[in-house]
């Protein structure tokens, strides 16, 4: 009776430290559990912006994208950076107002580069306005506004006018999103989330409502193409997005082509209303073409001109 007493007493500690076994491995399985199980009290970023899809609400935009060539390219670091706010709409964003303009190389690390000449730009539905003043040519007197077709308008510049960004990621695309955040790992940061994640071209493709555009080309990801986009999304407590940066990689290679996009969105569920330009500064185009070819016509030849 004895010995079975003293037996017992030797299984007691035994279990105790099976018991704390057992919960620390419980601990680390929650640890790498998949993104979705492991932040259960995250609110979904895809619902929250969602709810900012409302008429006459806006966002703030600030976004620096560098560029680089491999190592040996003289152009390996320039860039473009976006400043201006863009309003959305039930169906997503419907206008656009910002300012854009091109960045050197920096001359050094961690040194600002030299700010260009800014050039604005004003999207309301599918109509995109350029500021006047930098149009290369002559324009006429009180036109301050040059309006685009957009299909003239280059890829980039196109991209830029729909949501005042260069990601390669459509947040605004909400099954886009749900997939992006399917594919990310997720951890909880001083004031929200951060969510990380990598994607293939071909699977960006599948992902996508419409084709992606290849950033080098212009042209739709094909079947063909090689690439990936990495992702680091943070959202505040809320779900909202507050910060993006994704590193699109073309190619492979020892020197793949990278654009580096780093994009910060303020003042969600903002008022705003965008309007177009007053009509009467406002020229097309092709009004401005034909102006042009009017200011460049040449001399009327004669006998002793020809």
């Amino acid at each position: 009776m004895n010995a079975s007493k003293t037996q017992n007493k030797d299984k007691r500690p035994m279990r105790r430290w099976a018991a704390l076994a057992v919960a620390v491995l419980i601990a680390s399985m929650s640890g790498a559990m998949s993104p979705a199980a492991a932040q259960a009290g995250a609110p979904d970023p895809a619902r929250a912006l969602k709810q900012q899809f409302r008429n006459e609400h806006g966002v703030r935009i600030s976004e620096t994208n560098r560029f680089f060539y491999g190592k040996k390219s003289t152009i390996s670091g320039s860039g473009i950076r976006i400043s201006g706010h863009l309003q959305l709409a039930p169906s997503g964003p419907v206008a656009a107002d910002f300012t854009w303009w091109d960045l050197s190389r920096p001359k050094g690390k961690g040194l600002p580069s030299k700010k260009s000449d800014p050039y604005r730009v004003i999207r309301v539905g599918k109509n995109v306005y350029d500021d006047a003043t930098r149009y290369p040519g002559p324009v006429p007197d009180g036109k301050k506004w040059v309006r685009f077709p957009n299909e003239h308008r280059g890829r980039m510049n196109r991209d830029m006018a729909r949501d005042a960004s260069l990601q390669p990621i459509d947040m605004y695309d909400l099954s886009m999103m749900k997939a992006v955040l399917k594919r990310s790992a997720s951890k909880a940061v001083s004031g929200g989330f951060l969510y990380r994640g990598t994607v293939s071209y071909q699977e960006l493709r599948r992902i996508s409502k419409s084709a992606p555009i290849a950033w080098t080309s212009g042209k739709p990801i094909g079947k063909k193409s090689k690439g990936k986009v990495s992702w680091q999304l943070w959202t505040g407590r809320d779900g909202l997005p507050k910060r993006l940066i994704t590193t699109d990689t073309a190619g492979g290679g020892k020197e793949p082509l990278v654009k580096r996009s780093d994009t910060r969105y303020t003042d969600w569920g903002c008022h705003l209303v965008i309007t177009t330009p007053p009509a009467d500064e406002v020229i097309d185009e092709g009004d401005l073409l034909e102006y042009v070819r009017m200011q460049n016509t040449s001399a009327p030849t004669d006998a002793k001109n020809t």
